[in-house]
């Protein structure tokens, strides 16, 4: 087991260390050519490079060996001819395109695949979540990228696209919510306001030493709107599942962590030494799960935090406690 992580480790680090010399020296070489024939000549042959050549590595490192998939080599591609435009003078108009055709491409895939997925399980089982998550994972080679983009995208899902949706909860499991006596939720659902009440203002303040510093910032408090209110209706729509043999903690897009039956030691009234373990953090929690041995949480952007109990705040507390009595006596 040891071996293959580190096998994957050094295939992942390898790659782009190769990728990065190849961008860097073709595009070093290219911008140091003055004569504009001989620099297209060089440029030409750095596309190659770059689109080619790196195309080929990524396919012989990672997908051969069944690291990524074969769509993610389009992104590779997609990513390598943005950056040849680089090569060639007063190729900005060019760049812009591609750009947003690459970023209107990803915003298209990802949208087909989370419907297909969706379709194709109409028991409850598929979590928008997940389902984003795994199409951006199949088209970004660096999963640091893909957790970022995920996060956008879910973001945006959640903030602007759920209002119709109806809180997930897979087949033969049990929600419980998680939120409502924390009062994050609501704090979440509350800055939204504040957010618009200040952006008239503040965009006509700053419009008199800037006009294009005070759209900037209006575009940034919409978007921070949205976020905040993706945020919120994740909290709702994602509860924590208590299933025949697992229990899935889910806190909106901030924490989640699907613990098997045999996994957890046991489930007592939380301490005052549990608030390091609590979820939302500084909670007063009341349940604290005690776990077998140590397992990874994954948090916002994919951040992964290793537990060894989580501390919680369920709406209906005896309900919670109860189910959880039932699945560790479950067979």
């Amino acid at each position: 087991m040891f071996a293959r992580v580190y096998d994957r480790r050094a295939r992942y680090t390898a790659f782009i260390l190769l990728m990065l010399s190849i961008n860097v020296i073709d595009g070093t070489v290219t911008r140091s050519i003055a004569d504009p024939g001989r620099r297209l000549t060089v440029a030409a042959g750095a596309s190659f490079d770059v689109v080619v050549v790196v195309s080929a590595l990524y396919y012989w490192m990672l997908v051969r060996p069944g690291m990524r998939s074969l769509g993610s080599m389009f992104a590779i591609a997609l990513a390598g001819v943005l950056h040849a435009t680089y090569f060639y003078p007063n190729a900005n108009l060019i760049r812009a395109i591609l750009a947003g055709l690459c970023e209107a491409g990803l915003i298209g895939f990802v949208i087909v695949h989370v419907r297909r997925n969706m379709r194709r399980k109409t028991s409850g089982d598929t979590d928008p979540l997940e389902a984003i998550t795994a199409a951006v994972a199949s088209v970004a080679a660096v999963p640091a990228v893909a957790n970022l983009i995920s996060a956008e995208f879910s973001v945006v899902y959640y903030g602007l696209l759920s209002w119709r949706a109806k809180p997930h909860v897979a087949s033969g499991a049990r929600p419980f919510s998680i939120y409502r006596r924390v009062g994050q939720a609501d704090l979440f659902a509350a800055l939204p306001i504040l957010c618009v009440l200040e952006m008239a203002p503040v965009h006509f303040v700053l419009r008199h030493w800037s006009p294009a510093l005070a759209w900037i910032a209006t575009i940034v408090s919409l978007y921070t709107v949205i976020w905040l209110i993706g945020l919120a209706r994740a909290f709702r729509l994602r509860p924590a599942l208590v299933g025949h043999d697992y229990l899935h903690l889910r806190y909106g897009l901030l924490f989640q962590l699907r613990v098997p039956q045999k996994m957890i030691a046991r489930v007592r009234r939380a301490e005052e030494r549990d608030k390091r373990s609590a979820v939302p953090r500084k909670s007063q929690p009341t349940v604290c799960i005690e776990l077998v041995q140590p397992m990874d949480a994954k948090g916002a952007f994919g951040i992964r935090k290793r537990v060894h109990a989580v501390a919680l705040t369920p709406d209906d507390k005896e309900a919670f406690e109860q189910a959880l009595t039932e699945l560790m006596r479950a067979e």
